[in-house]
């Protein structure tokens, strides 16, 4: 169930993009928030990461 939440849980609202496609970021070698915004998009959206950009940093020290 974990899994299925994290593809629906969307963390960077702006561009649409989900948790479970960060942390699969994570996984490949994302280390920083800019790793995950070149990779995903997330940050680069109407808010500039405003929104995001702190879910993002936990869920890097979460999956490190």
């Amino acid at each position: 169930m974990g899994n299925l939440k994290d593809k629906l849980v969307k963390v960077c609202l702006c561009k649409g993009v989900s948790r479970h496609t960060i942390k699969e970021c994570i996984s490949e070698g994302a280390i920083t928030v800019d790793d995950i915004a070149k990779n995903t998009g997330a940050t680069t959206g109407g808010c500039k990461g405003r929104r995001c950009k702190s879910k993002i940093q936990e869920l890097i020290e979460e999956n490190k």
